[in-house]
C-alpha cells in the first residue's frame, strides 16, 4: 500500500490535493489540524502513486508546487 501525503502551502492546495486523487480514484482525507491531504492506494509503490498525482497535479495546474508540498515520513 503507497500513501502520500501533500501539505497546503497555498490558498488552492485543498482543492488541487482532492481533485487529484479523486481524478485518479485514490482515497484522499483531509486534516484541516496539519492542513494536509493524505492519499492512499493499494497495488502500487509510492514511487508510482507520486509520479500519477504529480502528473494530475500539473495537467491541473503547472504551478502547483505553489499550493503543495510533500511531508516526508
Amino acid at each position: 500500500m503507497a500513501m502520500l501525503i501533500l501539505e497546503a502551502i497555498g490558498p488552492r492546495g485543498e482543492e488541487l490535493a482532492l481533485a487529484a486523487a479523486d481524478a485518479r480514484g485514490y482515497p484522499v482525507g483531509w486534516d484541516s489540524e496539519f492542513n494536509s491531504a493524505t492519499i492512499d492506494a493499494d497495488g502500487v509503490d509510492d514511487d508510482e502513486l507520486r509520479t500519477v498525482i504529480f502528473e494530475q497535479l500539473d495537467s491541473q495546474d503547472p504551478e502547483w508546487r505553489s499550493h503543495l508540498q510533500v511531508v516526508d515520513d
